[in-house]
């Protein structure tokens, strides 16, 4: 099941991976948050884990067009997959490891970068890749060309 988030969410996390990714660390604590929001661990893990799962749905050609026969033939497809099972894993480790530590900075780094790992052996993007992976990811939620 996707975790739901708000567009915000997606934008801290997706700012957060930068940060990772540019190994700046007072970014990463601008960003972990204050009353309300979640921390920053957990919010990774959630923003992983739907990013994942749609990286999935893409690389087993799972499209909102198809019929409900096709897209249960290709879940099963997903369901049955050794890799795919280890992204289910993958994910369900960062909740664990998330929801263990509250909002501590190391803890959403490790998770930052588990994640962006997962995005580097589904695409072989290096850093620069994923940085503009993370753009378009964030141009996506601005709904910017």
């Amino acid at each position: 099941m996707d975790i739901e988030l708000t567009d915000d969410e997606h934008l801290r996390a997706l700012a957060a991976l930068e940060a990772v990714v540019g190994n700046n660390d007072d970014a990463l604590a601008v960003l972990a948050g204050g009353a309300g929001e979640q921390p920053l661990p957990a919010l990774l893990a959630a923003y992983g884990q739907h990013t994942l799962h749609r990286v999935l749905l893409t690389a087993f050609g799972i499209d909102a067009t198809m019929d409900y026969d096709e897209t249960g033939r290709l879940v099963a497809e997903i369901n049955s997959d050794p890799m795919a099972r280890m992204v289910f894993v993958l994910t369900d480790a960062l909740h664990n490891q998330a929801a263990l530590v509250g909002d501590d900075p190391t803890t959403a780094k490790l998770v930052a970068r588990s994640i962006l790992m997962a995005i580097h052996a589904f695409t072989d993007a290096d850093n620069q890749d994923a940085l503009t992976l993370l753009r378009a990811l964030r141009n996506e939620v601005l709904r910017v060309d």
